[in-house]
């Protein structure tokens, strides 16, 4: 009996520890750093860490920072493994960008596969687990794919603060001993009273003994269910393929609606606690029979529109700019570029960083200081614009066919269609360095491509119905379909650019009756729903803090909502209303927009933002909406397409308001006399004080900074962003100095989010405060900012504090001649490194406990500056970097060696 009972407890024992060991996944050690190192870059050392050893790397030089091991010895191809794993610790600074790239073909071809680890999954300071699926790669980049190299890089960017300190430990890769893919067999069809799709499933064993495998559903809809494969044997190392059917039946409480998106998991297995491989598939319904045009306008109303042509001026205005464009590629002999196009952002002067003038195709000049340009990327930039030529020729041909039916303007757009379809994958793929790589065919990057294909596809549209059978087949099969699906793959976040994409391969999806596409676009994870549910906040700001991305995104969901309505679908939500409302109750009283983070000086009123308003006035017919419709004549397009006959007035009487979404408070006054503004009902003086998120990867080292207007003027502005190809754009612009606030040790902030203390106002527009503070700016440096703003003066109390001596750079800039009564002396350096060395014509009036000066504002008023400080403090003076990029702003810089700086500053504001 004993004898029997103990085998049991060992039987029992053997599976309690062979089962754990049956379900485990399949791993391959890299280096666990216990052995000897090779393969390593020279710079890392193993060090005793607990009780074992690590690889320690100290990264120093220029960023981006690379440390790289080859592992061609390991017996490791990377295409064949499903994770990569590793632990490691980061010291000292704050890391912006970490991750790896991997060089190991076939993955990513033989160019570097590269993997980021999301920002918010790093901490400082602790030992961490990284573990990075490898198919697809996130980015692919690399000049020359290579099928020979096998290395393993760790790459950090945008590291900021004291020394960084790396730490590895255990590098492997990892794979589960079973694996599922699956892959739609077709579209959705009609099944009886509802809809099904069918799914091909793989099943690969890579354990060395053949599994059972049974399969599940899980996290199945109402109203969906599936038909699964019976259990079936998988031999050791080889793939079994089956099928699987999603299956939907309506009901009483879930009615079909166009594109709805039923998702599901399935998952095989060897049992519950064995091995197991989960994929997810989806099913969309279908559209339904679509009428053409159905992008642009629907056919339905176009009655309307000539009706509208002939009633207003503004509309015939507008409809006659159209047909004037329409009818000069009538006689414009067509031509195709040779090649893709260029980034725009390359097109900049890189002595002064003023925006080229095309001379010839290869001549590109600066109008400011005369520089001429001519090669890569220039020319490029140039063919670029070619190609968005062509895009909008398609779409004004085809535009204006639908509005006359006049078959010449759809014959030229299909012979520029078709001439598209015989090149656009003869195109290299190339990217915004000119690699031919991921990126674009016609345009160096998805972003461009989903722009320029929004144009072509919405001409398309409007001549469907004039295109042979073969013509659309020809056009879809080699130009919409492959760029669709290009772009498409592209999208990586809740962020702007995939709305551009989701704009782009959704049209595509809808006028081609592709439910896969157009449900993509709209009803995904990563569709215009979800990017107006999750990137707008409450108050209606796009989460990118810049009011250029955040009418570039409005730009982009445009295109999506006026083409899915025409198709029965309605994505007019009240969170979308909010995005145009918000930005008129923060304009300034001239009616811009403090240019925050990555932003020109982006105007609320008038021009494209006029015409931006008119779908949305006659959707939802808010004042804030007519005040912007009717700053404008009314002569563009989408007034003619889309906007309401008749307009009414409208004022509004904007006072102080805390955004806490966009984490901006706005204070203003009314001047102490009468002053004539731009905008009725907008107070003169006007103050901005930038506290929140930091912005994404559009955001600026610029917490507590501010824009400041006095007497309907601008005073103090924020540099905004330049084209992002010019080096001063990451030299100066994205750097605090170049803000109005404060730098510590001559380093920019850290990205972080501040704190509002607290604001009031009087409701006579009298005065009114704000206090904030950035405590995560600098490691443990507390700065605080107070400002009062009153009827002719502002007043600032600034606190930097800490337990350690620092040294506190307080910066204001200001428009307007600048003169002091001290005594300046020029510096033959400037005092400091990096954006200090962007400054011009540093000076300095030595250590100051107060100081006055003023600048003069050209056809503005006189600002008159006083400053106290709590302790001697050297004053500077110099010339920052305007926008646009040729002017020039001086500035001042107040430098406080010590643990606690406090600066009172008054600023006085009067004309003359």
């Amino acid at each position: 009996m004993t004898s029997v009972r103990g085998w049991l407890l060992a039987a029992l024992g053997f599976a309690l520890i062979a089962q754990p060991l049956c379900a485990a996944p399949v791993e391959k050690v890299l280096d666990d750093f216990e052995g000897e190192l090779t393969g390593w870059s020279e710079e890392v050392e193993v060090v005793a860490e607990g009780e074992g050893h690590v690889l320690r790397w100290q990264p120093s030089g220029k960023q981006p920072y690379f440390v790289y091991c080859r592992f061609g010895d390991r017996g490791v191809e990377m295409s064949e493994w499903d994770r990569l794993e590793f632990r490691y610790k980061l010291t000292g600074a704050e890391f912006g960008w970490w991750g790896v790239k991997i060089v190991d073909y076939p993955l990513a071809g033989g160019l570097q596969a590269t993997y980021q680890i999301p920002r918010d999954q790093v901490q400082k300071g602790v030992w961490q687990t990284a573990s990075i699926e490898l198919h697809p790669p996130q980015w692919i980049w690399g000049e020359q794919p290579s099928k020979t190299t096998q290395t393993l890089t760790f790459r950090a960017s945008d590291v900021r603060g004291d020394a960084p300190t790396v730490l590895l430990d255990d590098i492997k890769v990892v794979r589960g001993r079973l694996r599922l893919t699956a892959d739609a067999e077709g579209a959705t069809v009609a099944e009886g009273k509802g809809f099904a799709r069918r799914f091909k499933l793989q099943v690969a064993n890579r354990a060395e003994a053949a599994l059972r495998v049974q399969f599940e559903a899980a996290d199945t809809p109402g109203g969906v269910h599936v038909d699964l494969p019976a259990a079936l044997e998988v031999p050791a190392g080889e793939t079994v393929e089956c099928a699987a059917t999603l299956h939907l039946v309506a009901t009483a409480d879930m009615p079909f609606e166009p594109l709805a998106q039923y998702n599901v998991r399935l998952a095989a297995s060897t049992g519950p606690a064995g091995d197991r491989s989960e994929v997810a598939i989806a099913m969309a319904l279908p559209l339904g029979e679509v009428e053409h045009p159905c992008l642009i306008v629907a056919k339905s109303q176009i009655p309307a529109i000539k009706a509208r042509i002939e009633q207003f001026d503004w509309a015939k205005a507008a409809y006659d700019k159209l047909k004037r464009s329409a009818d000069s590629w009538l006689e414009r002999e067509i031509t195709f570029p040779d090649r893709g196009g260029q980034w725009s952002h390359w097109y900049t002067c890189k002595e002064c960083g003023s925006r080229l003038q095309t001379i010839s195709p290869t001549e590109h000049k600066c109008p400011n200081c005369g520089a001429v340009y001519s090669g890569w990327p220039y020319d490029d930039v140039v063919i670029g614009r070619e190609h968005g030529r062509l895009a909008a020729a398609i779409h004004d041909l085809g535009l204006t066919y639908a509005l006359t039916g006049d078959e010449r303007y759809a014959d030229r757009a299909r012979e520029i269609l078709l001439g598209y379809a015989a090149r656009y994958l003869q195109y290299p793929l190339h990217n915004n360095k000119g690699e031919p790589k991921a990126g674009g065919h016609v345009m160096s990057q998805q972003l461009s491509e989903a722009t320029w294909l929004i144009r072509v596809v919405q001409g398309f549209d409007c001549i469907y119905d004039a295109l042979s059978a073969e013509d659309r087949e020809k056009i879809a099969d080699d130009l919409l379909l492959p760029a669709a699906e290009l772009v498409r793959a592209a999208r990586r976040s809740i962020h702007n650019i995939p709305c551009w994409e989701n704009a782009a391969f959704g049209l595509v999806g809808l006028t081609l009756g592709n439910e896969e596409l157009a449900a993509d676009a709209i009803n995904s994870k990563l569709g215009f729903r979800n990017q107006v549910i999750e990137g707008v906040s409450e108050e209606g700001f796009w989460y990118e803090g810049s009011w250029g991305y955040h009418y570039y995104t409005m730009s982009a969901l445009q295109p999506l909502a006026v083409a899915a309505e025409h198709c029965g679908i309605d994505l007019y939500t009240e969170r979308y209303s909010r995005m145009f409302v918000a930005p008129v109750h923060m304009m300034t009283p001239n009616g811009q927009l403090p240019a925050f983070n990555d932003s020109g000086r982006a105007g609320v009123l008038g021009g494209g933002r006029s015409a931006l308003y008119e779908n949305a006035y006659a959707h939802w017919r808010l004042p804030e909406m007519a005040l912007v419709v009717r700053s404008s004549t009314r002569a563009n397009l989408s007034a003619l397409l889309y906007g309401a006959d008749e307009v009414p007035a409208t004022e509004m009487g904007l006072s102080c308001r805390n955004f806490p979404g966009a984490g901006i408070v706005i204070l203003r006054t009314s001047a102490g006399h009468p002053v004539e503004g731009d905008v009725q009902g907008v107070p003169a003086n006007y103050l901005a004080l930038d506290y929140g998120p930091h912005g994404s990867g559009h955001g600026h080292p610029d917490k507590l900074g501010f824009v400041f207007y006095a007497l309907g003027k601008l005073v103090a502005p924020d540099p905004g962003s330049i084209a992002y190809g010019n080096p001063a754009h990451r030299g100066w612009y994205r750097q605090t100095l170049s803000h109005n606030t404060v730098v510590v040790d001559g380093v920019s902030q850290q990205p972080c989010t501040g704190k509002l203390l607290f604001h009031a106002f009087d409701d006579n527009g009298n005065m009114a405060f704000a206090s904030a503070s950035a405590d995560d700016a600098y490691e443990g440096v507390h700065l605080v900012r107070t400002i009062a703003l009153l009827q002719d003066r502002l007043l600032d109390v600034t606190v930097a504090a800490s337990d350690a001596e620092h040294k506190y750079d307080w910066a204001y800039h200001s428009r307007g001649e600048f003169s002091t009564d001290l005594p300046l002396t020029g510096l033959a350096e400037p005092p400091g490194k990096g954006a200090y060395e962007w400054a011009e014509s540093w000076r300095t009036a030595g250590e100051q406990t107060s100081w006055r000066a003023q600048w003069q504002i050209n056809e503005g008023p006189t600002v008159r500056c006083a400053q106290t400080t709590n302790a001697p403090a050297e004053l500077f003076t110099a010339i920052g970097r305007g926008n646009p990029p040729n002017t020039r702003d001086p500035f001042v810089m107040s430098r406080c060696a010590a643990k606690a700086a406090v600066w009172g500053t008054a600023l006085l504001f009067g004309e003359g």
